[in-house]
């Protein structure tokens, strides 16, 4: 199946919370050393080799992308918090990333954290669109996940088109460019990298910290893994017990959600006097069916990129979903052990 779409397009082709995360780096942590690594989840989707040359040629044409005096305009415009230092030093940013393959993908990004935090979305994103570009073709027609540039512009702009007016609108795409193309607001929340860099680097804690000065400042919380309606009711019991008014705040759920789970969670927030918004990626830009079987759905790549090191210190992300634990497993196992959490690996 031939397409002739080929991304990375722009630097904009990006989520708004990296631009906003490496901001943040530039201005308290410029120095801090990092490593990445690739996880693929399901070994038994593999590369080939052709998969393997073509994304290597994308990933040098990745290294050859600079921002566009319009694009650096339109950050000005779209995203007033975005300093005139960090545009600079966007304007000059350096790229450089090594792809090794033996069979099974293998890749390792290592460099300044305020370097290296831009190049998760666009690899992964390329990594699914070599596989289902050249290993699985059977089928037909979120950043991280989509299949290609053109699914995920195509998903857009079926979006775009939604009137305003309507109930579930579409509040903004947290993809940059999009954003722009459909003139909707760039949204987005924070990565997980955020919180497993910063507690490599200088010392962990959060939800014992996210007391009532922090629960009134942020205008809500998100949701990415475990039992969505027992987060709701926690949520809430805390607001309540910290004397905040549920009723305004909001819980943002991205946990591979399609159309109905989103209902159904919005149903439940509703009981508890929550508002609540949905990032809904895989399920969008992912939504395929076999070409030999129309019946059958076209399974996405379960692909992540994750923080491994920061300052030389081992960084790990213990989830509510056993299969979302990432890091050194022995760092891990540490880590659930000073938790009490020991038998989350079984």
């Amino acid at each position: 199946m031939c397409r002739s779409w080929r991304a990375p397009t722009s630097i904009l082709d990006q989520d708004l919370y990296k631009f906003c995360m490496q901001q943040a780096l530039l201005e308290h942590y410029p120095d801090v050393g990092v490593e990445y690594v690739f996880i693929n989840r399901d070994p038994t989707t593999k590369l080939n080799q052709q998969a393997v040359d073509w994304l290597k040629s994308r990933i040098a044409a990745f290294a050859s992308l600079v921002p566009q005096p319009d694009e650096i305009a339109y950050l000005k415009s779209a995203c007033p918090y975005l300093s005139s230092a960090y545009l600079d030093f966007l304007d000059r940013l350096p790229v450089v990333c090594t792809l090794n393959s033996h069979g099974d993908l293998e890749m390792r990004i290592t460099g300044k954290w305020s370097e290296v935090i831009l190049y998760e979305v666009p690899l992964l994103s390329l990594v699914s669109e070599a596989y289902f570009k050249f290993v699985d073709t059977d089928w037909s027609f979120g950043t991280r996940r989509r299949r290609d540039f053109r699914t995920q512009d195509t998903v857009m702009a079926g979006l775009a088109q939604v009137p305003k007016a309507l109930p579930g609108m579409v509040t903004g795409s947290s993809n940059m460019y999009l954003a722009r193309k459909y003139n909707v607001p760039p949204v987005g929340t924070v990565g997980h990298e955020w919180t497993m860099g910063i507690a490599g680097a200088r010392g962990h804690a959060f939800f014992a910290n996210f007391d009532r000065s922090l629960a009134t400042l942020y205008n809500g919380v998100r949701h990415d893994s475990g039992d969505p309606f027992k987060f709701i009711e926690s949520v809430h019991a805390h607001y309540t017990s910290l004397e905040i008014d549920p009723k305004t705040k909001v819980i943002v759920f991205s946990d591979g959600l399609d159309p109905d789970a989103a209902i159904k969670i919005k149903t439940h927030c509703e009981k508890f006097g929550l508002n609540c918004s949905f990032g809904i990626g895989t399920n969008f830009t992912n939504d395929y069916m076999k070409l030999s079987n129309p019946e059958q759905k076209s399974k996405a790549v379960n692909i992540v990129i994750k923080l491994f090191r920061c300052n030389d210190k081992y960084c790990v992300k213990l989830s509510d979903v056993k299969t979302k634990h990432t890091g050194d497993l022995k760092e891990v196992q540490r880590a659930q052990s000073e938790l009490s959490l020991s038998g989350m690996l079984e």
